[in-house]
């Protein structure tokens, strides 16, 4: 079975002809077609796994996952670090039919808990650390039946990975799973709300490959250096060597510029994917080290938006005629649109700091997107919504092939973010994707040439007695001042009377003294009172470092701020 080749089911289609999908097969096809090729690379460790060795380390761990009982819709928490063990075991568990279950460590123990309780896991594949948590919180884990230690193994008894790699196996098949079987669960990083696990179905995994592969015109035999574990993932099963970086993949804001750049020159990449936070300190030590990554053909930066200074400082270091992305989506429909920075740095930018919110391109093909008016509370269908007209702003609707469909055991949620249009069958292709619409809760809008324009979190808007102010378009206007590094909009008060404040984070931390600081402020007062957006906001503060998500280290954390900013 060519799983590349297949599609989901027309919308007429019925539920009793399901399509079968298993996304560890893509492991296989890649090794049926360059064996030899390198996979996996280790930067720290030097180690590294042919696409041949890694389908066959798949296979053995697949079927001693499931001589283990890790099988069949097993809910598997995976705490494995990234590296050669870390595709291993999840390859292993989708040919399995088992269930990885992805939390990020980085939202905090009280988090990490509560969402590994919600998924009551049937099994746990991880480091020794890991397992010896699921004991000191055994409440969370109550539900555990079966172990596989990534590592040393010691008084929690169950199989090693190192067991299940060196059994030899050939011949068997991966398991029957289909289109909309499940074959993970991703909790969402909490940055904007209470984590929530996004349900996914192993036809959207397919469909995440084909759509990023054509979107990105990405090619069996480039090199990719991977500053984020799950894109990494991707990549592989395109049939791309991952450079895995000498990183703490869970603080990419701490990355060493040189030991990516190193990554990068080392192995020939011709691709890179990282967050921000990374980029924010790899572009400008190229520019000061007068270094170029001459292989670099295409940059994707994703998590938050993307400086211009950045995209400005990185576009001539990478190969000539190179160029960087920027995609646009979320945990629960990705991708959905993306731009280049060529376009960014010659068009958009300038709306932009006019305050019209970030561009984030035009959706994808076989995309479909709409701006709706802004309202509280679920919507039940989609006949409830009313459109926005051409320019206004109003929250982001998408439907596609890689749109998921639910929060596993999550209603309240499903009810806020998920609206069915008349007709809608949940035994149909969800894969029916015109039926099926994801609130993003993101702010936006459509401009003539049907780009959309990325303008905040609903969450976050500042509420005033004039009306709405979307912290995406008034932070553009700020951020034009060269002694802003970036800035934050918060509101005060009660919604619809709320005041407008932006607290900013300048170049190099506070100022040094008051009467800088004092220019500063009043600099900045003068750009608000020229702008009719921005002419709301009377107050400025100054903060040493806006805090900002666990997952990308690059999304402020504005419920935060907010907080900080009322005792200021």
């Amino acid at each position: 079975m060519t799983l590349t080749t297949e599609h989901p089911p027309a919308q007429d289609a019925v539920a009793a002809a399901p399509v079968r999908a298993n996304v560890a097969v893509l492991i296989a096809e890649q090794a049926a077609q360059r064996p030899l090729a390198t996979a996996v690379i280790e930067q720290r460790t030097g180690r590294s796994i042919t696409f041949g060795e890694l389908a066959r380390r798949v296979e053995n761990v697949a079927f001693g996952f499931t001589q283990t009982g890790i099988s069949n819709g097993a809910r598997t928490i995976l705490a494995v670090k990234p590296g050669i063990d870390f595709v291993v075991c999840v390859f292993a568990l989708f040919r399995a039919g088992a269930v990885p279950v992805v939390v990020d460590p980085g939202m905090g123990r009280r988090s990490l808990l509560r969402c590994i309780a919600q998924a009551e896991p049937d099994a746990l594949v991880g480091i020794p650390l890991a397992h010896a948590l699921s004991l000191r919180y055994c409440g969370a884990f109550r539900t555990l039946k079966h172990r596989v230690t990534v590592g040393r193994r010691w008084l929690w008894g169950g199989a090693t990975l190192r067991d299940l790699q060196v059994r030899a196996v050939t011949g068997s098949n991966p398991a029957s799973t289909h289109w909309h079987d499940t074959a993970a669960i991703l909790f969402t990083s909490g940055a904007t709300g209470e984590p929530k696990g996004v349900v996914y179905h192993h036809g959207v995994f397919v469909e995440q490959v084909r759509m990023i592969r054509q979107a990105y015109n990405i090619q069996p035999g480039e090199v990719d250096c991977a500053c984020f574990a799950l894109f990494a993932l991707f990549s592989v099963a395109m049939g791309v060597t991952v450079v895995l970086p000498d990183m703490d993949f869970s603080r990419p804001a701490s990355a060493d510029p040189a030991r990516i750049a190193a990554a990068i020159a080392d192995h020939k990449a011709t691709m890179a994917f990282a967050s921000p936070a990374v980029w924010r300190r790899l572009a400008p030590w190229l520019e000061a080290n007068q270094r170029r990554l001459d292989t670099l053909r295409r940059v994707l930066i994703a998590g938050a938006a993307v400086p211009h200074a950045t995209l400005a400082q990185l576009k001539p270091r990478i190969a000539e005629g190179g160029e960087i992305f920027t995609p646009y989506g979320a945990t629960e429909s990705l991708p959905l649109a993306s731009i280049g920075a060529t376009e960014v740095l010659g068009e958009t930018r300038f709306d932009t700091c006019n305050g019209k919110g970030v561009c984030v391109g035009r959706p994808l093909p076989d995309v479909q997107v709409k701006v709706v008016q802004i309202v509280d509370g679920p919507v039940a269908a989609l006949d409830e919504t009313q459109d926005c007209a051409p320019g206004e702003v109003g929250e982001i609707l998408v439907s596609s092939a890689v749109t998921t469909r639910e929060y596993f055991r999550n209603f309240d949620a499903d009810m806020r973010s998920k609206i069915r249009s008349a007709g809608f069958k949940p035994g149909l292709a969800g894969g029916t994707p015109a039926l099926l619409w994801h609130r993003m809760g993101d702010a936006g809008w459509l401009d003539d040439k049907g780009r959309l324009w990325y303008c905040g979190r609903v969450s976050h808007t500042v509420w005033t007695e004039q009306g709405p102010l979307f912290p995406e378009q008034v932070e553009g206007v700020f951020n034009n001042h060269n002694a802003v590094s970036r800035s934050a909009l918060v509101g005060i008060g009660d919604k619809g009377a709320q005041e407008p404040v932006i607290v900013v984070e300048l170049h190099g931390g506070l100022p040094p003294g008051h009467d800088l600081k004092q220019r500063i402020e009043n600099e900045l007062l003068q750009m608000a009172g020229a702008h009719n957006l921005t002419r709301q906001v009377k107050r400025v503060l100054f903060h040493a470092g806006l805090p900002v998500d666990a997952r990308h280290n690059a999304k402020i954390d504005r419920e935060a701020l907010a907080k900080w900013a009322v005792k200021q």
